[in-house]
């Protein structure tokens, strides 16, 4: 792998905000004269201790509102920390998470979908309306958990516009335009590393100078694979070739694990952009015949797993495929479910008539999101869930606004983590005690 610019440094300083709260001491007391001219906003420490026990991260933004001081305060990483840690140890519950279609509804591409029951999914944030651009041609790239990385084609310059969004507080950047040759092939990765992690104690801590890489993939030539790459610490895109036609792709480039993974007909490849130069090709050629581009493929993340999901055969006799990859260093995979269609359990009749009258037209679209148990199909217009222990399928829903098939639909996986990840440079609040 060949790199044409200068790469950026990959030294740096990590900056963690440690959420633990002391102890107060009696000089932290305001004498009884002091008392009675102060106010809760003037006891910060108290009004954090206060603040951090709200019930939900909805609650701690409405509270922004009340005033300048509050604001400042909940949007300091160290407040962040405290709310996590409190929430992590006394109400922690599985992240609300859904399953997200972005598709082509001309004239745009700004039309998403979301399967969850969680009415945060419901946020007008997810419309996409706050960011600069008003022709409906922002296109949904990439998510990773609930930072969303959008796309804007400028043709008349011969350049991409990149955002990187979330749509639960509406904040964004622009990434510089990159220049774009439209007649080859491309694909684009995100990666980005966590807002916050626990140590071994239980301790949270906040990584206020969280990295991300975008890295821009475009097929130039029989043999040659370009790699521009946005580096979010220098604020550039940096230009790298990959030379040898084995790295092809036939499916999209999924994040997992920090890396970047796609497939083609017989190895799985694995890059990571934080460390260039390490980069992972697995042999799968005994696993070719299941990597060849067909119509009714899906890869992506099941359960923390890379799974390759797969409708096989003609007519009623299709056979329902799900593959992980169980061993990554030596591209182990094992066949984790194996259903003819017609042993499938429709829950009414019009799924019935739905799958009897797909003609070979019933694709995967996606994982669920956290049952592992539950994937989805999609016919046309409507979606199916398919519940692999049960065999039961049901109607998930109706892709709106389309009226026969829509067409090239993208699956995400969007999550809201306990504090959303926040992308404006936040205000640096240090605890006074």
């Amino acid at each position: 792998m060949a790199g044409d610019d200068e790469k950026p440094s990959r030294s740096r300083e990590r900056t963690l905000v440690s959420c633990s709260s002391n102890k107060r001491t009696r000089r932290d007391i305001p004498s009884s004269s002091e008392q009675s001219r102060l106010s809760l906003n003037d006891l910060q420490p108290l009004l954090i201790e206060i603040l951090h026990r709200l019930p939900s991260t909805q609650s701690a933004f409405l509270c922004k509102c009340v005033c300048k001081k509050w604001y400042s305060l909940i949007s300091s990483p160290y407040f962040a920390g405290r709310f996590i840690t409190h929430h992590l140890n006394h109400h922690y519950k599985q992240n609300p998470s859904a399953l997200l279609i972005s598709y082509w509804s001309k004239p745009s591409w700004n039309v998403l979908f979301t399967f969850s029951d969680e009415p945060m999914f419901k946020f007008r944030g997810f419309e996409l309306s706050y960011l600069p651009e008003r022709n409906g041609c922002v296109r949904v790239s990439a998510i990773v958990n609930d930072l969303m990385l959008c796309c804007v084609a400028k043709i008349e310059i011969g350049m991409l516009q990149y955002y990187i969004c979330n749509p639960f507080t509406m904040q964004w950047i622009a990434l510089p335009l990159l220049e774009a040759d439209y007649m080859n092939d491309y694909k684009v990765g995100f990666v980005c590393e966590p807002y916050y992690f626990e140590d071994s104690q239980g301790e949270s801590f906040i990584n206020s100078k969280y990295r991300f890489r975008v890295v821009h993939f475009t097929r130039v030539e029989s043999t040659q694979i370009v790699m521009k790459t946005y580096c979010s610490e220098t604020k550039k895109w940096y230009r790298s070739v990959l030379e040898g036609s084995e790295f092809w792709w036939i499916t999209d480039v999924v994040a997992h694990n920090g890396k970047l993974v796609w497939c083609n007909r017989e190895h799985i490849f694995a890059y990571d952009p934080f460390n260039p130069e390490l980069f992972t090709s697995i042999n799968c050629s005994y696993m070719q015949t299941r990597l060849l581009p067909a119509m009714g493929k899906c890869f992506g993340v099941r359960q923390g797993f890379l799974c390759l999901m797969e409708l096989v055969g003609v007519g009623i006799d299709r056979t329902f495929h799900i593959w992980k990859l169980k061993d990554y260093n030596n591209g182990e995979w094992s066949l984790e479910d194996h259903v003819s269609l017609n042993a499938m359990i429709p829950e009414s009749s019009l799924v019935q008539e739905i799958v009897d009258g797909s003609e070979n037209k019933l694709k995967p679209l996606g994982f669920h999101p956290s049952d592992g148990n539950i994937v989805y199909l999609h016919f046309q217009t409507y979606v199916i869930s398919f519940n692999t222990r049960t065999k039961e399928l049901k109607m998930a829903g109706k892709i709106p606004g389309v009226r026969d098939s829509f067409c090239h639909g993208k699956v995400f996986h969007v999550e809201l983590p306990l504090w959303p990840t926040p992308i404006a440079k936040p205000i640096e609040i240090l605890p006074s005690y």
